[in-house]
């Protein structure tokens, strides 16, 4: 599967087991402030970085049993050089 996201929005590997958690304020639910890690996929200068978003920022796309994450860059709050060992 060849997924082409428009400009500014980026493709990204979801990290499954990682939880970064900071004193920040996500919109949808002020309860839930935690920030989760991926791996973005698409060309371009953030190719293999590790991004950091909120929750509710990433959204979900499954193709024929396969989940495809979608961001986009401006709800990225940061990047790290975390890699998810598989």
């Amino acid at each position: 599967m060849n997924i082409k996201p428009k400009s500014g929005i980026l493709l990204i590997k979801r990290h499954k087991n990682t939880q970064l958690s900071a004193d920040i304020v996500v919109e949808e639910n002020d309860e839930d402030k935690s920030l989760h890690t991926g791996e973005v996929l698409s060309e371009g200068e953030l190719k293999g970085q590790t991004v950091i978003f909120g929750k509710y920022a990433v959204l979900k796309l499954t193709i024929q049993g396969v989940d495809y994450f979608l961001l986009d860059e401006e709800d990225i709050v940061g990047t790290c050089d975390y890699k998810e060992n598989v």
